[in-house]
């Protein structure tokens, strides 16, 4: 068994080699977008409503269940005219109902339009599809965010360990029906997690190494597979689309038909809007990253080298000191009469003048004794600043 035909169909060039088998890497990917779609449009919306909390925060308080309802209504369009979910068509596969007996003299003896009906998907489904396409990952984040409440993730028991001093602790009293099953659900779904998980790498690695032809177990018992768009696919639901009716006759129904293929014309618009804002929220990125020569260039705007940025004046210390009793011995910080060595900087205006290094801001002895920095930067007297 060639492992590459597997990766990639189209790489081994033996006779068996399928070329709409789609790679591995293929579903991968587009499982991989259909699990980054929903955190990316939560942080889009979340940084919205940090703006508009008025308007977008009950949105994002019932994301999940909005998402859920998009999603819905995405898919199902997607199934209904192309045969394949939202990512599946943004990838160029399609799901088909796998015949009993496939080759290729038998696919040639029918006419395209025949076989594409024969591997449309019937409305039953369709339905199943949208159940474990919609309904599975939203059942996962409801289970995983109950599970969470009860104490699961960070300080919860460990899976392979011992339990936490706050899990081990019990109360004296005879727990509840509800304390007993929320303490196993919580003890008992990361299992349930692991066994789930490992059932899916065993399909992959069965897809992998050409063991079955379907993908997920759930497309064995509809007896449905994924193929790669041949290239001359039309939608399914074009040709059985009326003509609208009269308007002055049926306004009603012309008002429904017209908003029903508004929103088919939107939902097929997004796997064209997908990758435009993908690049868009790229040049964002990029705009604003100190990275963007316009953004590096100074107020004059010459070129994109970055300006020369001067060093700030010293603050003097106050004539009056910082205590108002002056201890014995007080004398005036010496301060320098000549200014910074890098002077070219400065050629149109006075050179500021620099603290002498060795003499202290707050008592005026020098050398320092016992140097110690202050929160500001200023070297002074041990003994000055603990009096102070």
């Amino acid at each position: 068994m060639d492992v590459l035909s597997s990766v990639d169909p189209t790489s081994s060039g033996g006779s068996f080699a399928d070329p709409y088998r789609p790679s591995f890497f293929e579903l991968i990917a587009q499982e991989q977008l259909a699990q980054l779609l929903k955190p990316a449009v939560r942080y889009v919306l979340t940084v919205l409503a940090q703006r508009n909390p008025r308007y977008l925060l009950r949105v994002v308080n019932r994301f999940d269940e909005i998402y859920a309802l998009l999603m819905l209504a995405i898919d199902r369009h997607y199934l209904r005219t192309w045969n394949a979910s939202f990512t599946e068509n943004f990838y160029g596969l399609m799901r088909r109902r796998r015949p009993a007996v496939s080759t290729k003299r038998v696919e040639s003896a029918v006419s395209h339009a025949a076989l594409q009906a024969s591997q449309q998907l019937r409305p039953w489904e369709v339905r199943v599809s949208l159940l474990f396409l919609v309904g599975l990952p939203y059942l996962d984040s409801k289970l995983t965010q109950y599970w969470e409440h009860l104490g699961g993730g960070a300080g919860a028991d460990d899976l392979f360990g011992e339990e936490s001093e706050q899990a081990t602790f019990r109360a004296p009293s005879q727990p509840s029906l509800r304390q007993r099953w929320e303490d196993a659900f919580r003890k008992g779904y990361p299992y349930v997690q692991v066994v789930y998980q490992l059932w899916m790498l065993a399909y992959n690695i069965g897809y992998l190494f050409n063991r079955t032809p379907y993908w997920r177990p759930w497309y064995r018992w509809m007896r449905v597979d994924i193929r790669r768009m041949q290239g001359n696919e039309q939608p399914l639901i074009a040709r059985a689309e009326r003509p609208l009716p009269p308007v002055t006759q049926f306004p009603l129904l012309f008002s429904a038909l017209v908003a029903r293929r508004g929103v088919g014309f939107v939902f097929e618009m997004l796997k064209y809007a997908l990758p435009a804002s993908i690049f868009f929220f790229k040049f964002l990125e990029w705009w604003y990253s100190p990275s963007n020569p316009r953004r590096r260039r100074g107020d004059d705007g010459n070129d994109g080298t970055a300006a020369p940025v001067k060093p700030p004046a010293p603050l003097h210390p106050s004539d009056d000191g910082v205590m108002v009793h002056h201890p014995p011995g007080w004398t005036d910080a010496q301060i320098l009469t000549r200014g910074l060595p890098d002077a070219g900087l400065f050629a149109d205006e006075e050179a500021p003048a620099a603290l002498l290094h060795n003499g202290c801001p707050l008592c005026g002895a020098a050398p320092i004794q016992n140097p110690c920095v202050l929160a500001t930067g200023y070297a002074c007297c041990y003994t000055t600043t603990g009096a102070r």
